[in-house]
């Protein structure tokens, strides 16, 4: 007969595992991507800017998803018309909302530089959640520049973890610049 030491510590096991196979998944890790990687895995690399988001719930009323509309000002790799259909995952519909950590977010009026891979037949979605969404902005100059979607650009456009900005890194690099590294003309 197991003693009564035996039987409590039994009992605090079968509820530690009861605990750790209830537990939620940690969230993945994203592997920073380089400008090349990035491009090498697009299907589509665009300039453009955001006219309009919308959110709904999947077909299994499982998932919210946004769907984002660019005009495109130019098209640097894909083929296809003056718009392009983004899904991303995460939204609010109604009183609920859906966040997937380290997803895009898109807002309307902005410019962006999106590359992007295949999604269903007619949309895509950004390369590497996040890291596929640039955003241009306009440096104190009136330049445009296209801002690090992490902490920094390296020297030769590759993205820095967080923590490593060594010196020589920039939070920004000039448009002109990355559209030269994804091979198109400025």
């Amino acid at each position: 007969m197991p003693t009564r030491f035996a039987r409590i510590a039994g009992l605090v096991a079968a509820i530690l595992a009861l605990i750790l196979r209830a537990a939620p998944a940690l969230p993945a890790t994203v592997l920073p991507l380089s400008l090349e990687q990035m491009q090498s895995q697009s299907s589509d690399v665009i300039l453009g800017t955001v006219e309009d988001t919308s959110a709904a719930w999947d077909e299994d009323h499982r998932l919210i998803e946004t769907r984002v509309r660019i005009r495109v000002e130019r098209r640097l790799k894909g083929q296809g018309g003056a718009l392009i259909h983004v899904m991303v995952p995460g939204g609010i519909v109604g009183d609920t909302g859906m966040m997937t950590p380290g997803a895009a977010v898109f807002k309307v009026g902005e410019r962006v530089l999106l590359l992007a891979e295949p999604k269903g037949a007619t949309e895509v979605r950004p390369v590497g959640l996040f890291q596929g969404k640039l955003d241009v902005k306009r440096d104190a100059s009136g330049a445009d520049v296209v801002e690090a979607p992490g902490p920094a650009w390296g020297s030769r456009g590759e993205r820095l973890p967080a923590g490593a900005i060594p010196p020589g890194a920039t939070p920004a690099l000039p448009l002109d610049d990355v559209i030269r590294k994804l091979g198109g003309r400025p």
